[in-house]
């Protein structure tokens, strides 16, 4: 059976013979086949057109893949124009009620905010101040001290008499370092009908232990150096508090710009499992095509949802660093660009030698534990005062006559108080040795430390920058794949498993270059950090 034309009637007819040239069955399947297969490439073409679009949008402009170059002056990584577009990419699109615009932090705000409001740096302050008072305690001990001095009351005996008394008087004291006590005290006493006026002088000299300024002022001196040790907790809690903004700040930019890529690849995938789909109803791909591409479009939004939990969790941890409301919307922008830094070990190491204040910490803390020797190998000394004393006075029935103080004694006298053997004393003398040599292996230890985190942050650095130059080159590799897997898929050269593996790569390659870049951001702020260069110190310390 075939198509022929049949002369007579000017049409197609069916004939039999043996000269047919087609069958008519064959004729009629390819008829068929031809519409089914521009219809379903055109129906391809639509989806693929619009995956491919989106795969071109994404690898253009290139956010996720800054060309970066040394002295470039930064450019900050801005959020979208919509304030509520991030916090609705990080799953915040459940509040029906309308938002107020999220506050926009740059890196400097974020800085300059928590310098001001985190809580750990306000605790530190706290310290200082409290340091400040022990020192104000410690130091009244030296000053002018007035000791007001009344008494009155009624004595009386077997003989029903009764006499009142009366007396008033206010003593005057001050301690010198060298453990002189110098004491006045006048007194007016009036008993019965008498009255009697006195002015009592006195000088204590400590003559063994005692006679030296360091003993004398050890508590003050104690306090000086906790107040030197709480002025040097709050710069390295400052220090400490910046590189933990910058870092939160990164980590928002970072889990922002993750999302990003996640939610772009996702979008992608799901073109990819259309054109899947589409191409299976005729034929041309197989029901793996399109399970391969589910599959893969399903892990990507579950990349895409754990990156805006991810997100969210970064914004919360940045407000608890900047001590703000829990609830409250923020962003922040920061430069994703860098500049190379150029340093060289020993150089490094010179500079935090010089820089760091932890090493100015353990040598006061060498110096303190020295003194506290000093003064426990005084306080083995016995104690031996001589007191001077010299007291004019007068007694009379007349009270102006009793101001005129005729009379006066004075008096000699050395005391002395002591435990001979001096067991606790000789003890303490001991741990205050022992505690010497620790402090020697502390700032030991100390140097060896600083050392350590200078030659880590230098070779993180290091590190780093190798790996952006590896990850950019991974990622310009990965755009070729995909584009290349894009056009063979396109043109069923091949089935969607090198789409899709390109895919996967190129998302990868791309977190993999933000990631990095980001850690190198941080990585030079923790650098400076370790020479002792981030903030400046101020001149006490």
């Amino acid at each position: 059976m075939c198509f022929t034309r049949n002369p007579a009637a000017g049409g197609v007819g069916c004939s039999q013979g043996r000269n047919m040239r087609l069958p008519c069955s064959l004729l009629i399947l390819a008829c068929v086949l031809l519409t089914v297969t521009w219809t379903a490439r055109a129906e391809i073409g639509a989806t693929e057109a619009e995956s491919g679009s989106q795969m071109e949008n994404a690898a253009a402009g290139q956010p996720d893949t800054p060309h970066v170059e040394p002295g470039v002056s930064p450019r900050s990584n801005t959020p979208s124009e919509d304030p509520d577009s991030v916090h609705e990419e990080a799953g915040s699109q459940d509040t029906a009620a309308a938002k107020p615009p999220a506050r926009v932090l740059t890196l400097e705000d974020a800085i300059n905010l928590a310098l001001e409001a985190n809580r750990s740096i306000l605790d530190a302050k706290d310290r200082v101040e409290s340091a400040r008072l022990s020192m104000v305690s410690a130091e009244s001990e030296f000053e002018l001290k007035l000791f007001p001095d009344a008494s009155a009351g009624v004595t009386g005996g077997d003989d029903e008499r009764t006499e009142e008394s009366l007396g008033a008087g206010i003593a005057i004291q001050k301690k010198l370092a060298v453990g002189t006590v110098l004491t006045v005290q006048p007194n007016l006493e009036k008993d019965a009908d008498t009255y009697r006026s006195s002015v009592d002088s006195t000088v204590s000299q400590p003559l063994l232990r005692g006679l030296s300024r360091e003993f004398n002022l050890a508590l003050v001196q104690g306090t000086e150096f906790d107040a030197r040790t709480s002025q040097r907790s709050l710069y390295l809690t400052r220090v400490n508090t910046v590189i933990s903004t910058v870092g939160a700040v990164y980590s928002v930019i970072g889990q922002r710009e993750f999302v990003r890529l996640n939610r772009e690849s996702a979008s992608r995938l799901e073109g990819h499992a259309e054109a899947a789909r589409v191409k299976e109803k005729f034929g041309l791909a197989t029901p793996i095509d399109v399970y391969r591409a589910e599959i893969q479009m399903k892990q990507a939004e579950d990349s895409l949802a754990t990156a805006r939990e991810a997100y969210e969790d970064a914004l919360d941890n940045l407000r608890l660093i900047l001590a703000l409301p829990i609830e409250e919307e923020i962003d922040v922008t920061a430069p994703l660009e860098y500049s190379i830094v150029r340093m060289d070990e020993p150089e490094a190491l010179e500079m935090a030698f010089r820089n760091r204040v932890e090493l100015r910490q353990a040598w006061d803390a060498v110096k303190d534990a020295e003194r506290r020797s000093r003064v426990a190998k005084h306080r083995i000394l016995p104690e031996l005062n001589v007191v001077l004393s010299l007291s004019p006075f007068g007694e009379s029935r007349d009270f102006e006559e009793s101001l005129q103080m005729d009379n006066y004694f004075w008096g000699i006298n050395l005391t002395s108080t002591t435990d001979l053997a001096r067991t606790a004393e000789r003890a303490a003398y001991d741990q205050s040795m022992l505690e010497v040599q620790s402090a020697y292996r502390n700032m030991t230890l100390r140097r060896d430390e600083v050392a350590r985190e200078v030659k880590s942050a230098l070779r993180n650095l290091i590190k780093a920058e190798q790996r952006i130059e590896i990850q950019k080159e991974q990622t310009r590799q990965s755009e070729g794949k995909l584009k290349l897997a894009q056009v063979k898929f396109k043109h069923g050269l091949a089935d969607n498993f090198d789409l899709i593996e390109a895919e996967e790569e190129l998302r990868r390659a791309q977190t993999n270059l933000i990631s990095v870049v980001i850690d190198y951001i941080v990585g030079i702020y923790v650098f400076r950090a370790s020479i002792g260069t981030l903030l400046e110190q101020p001149a006490e310390l």
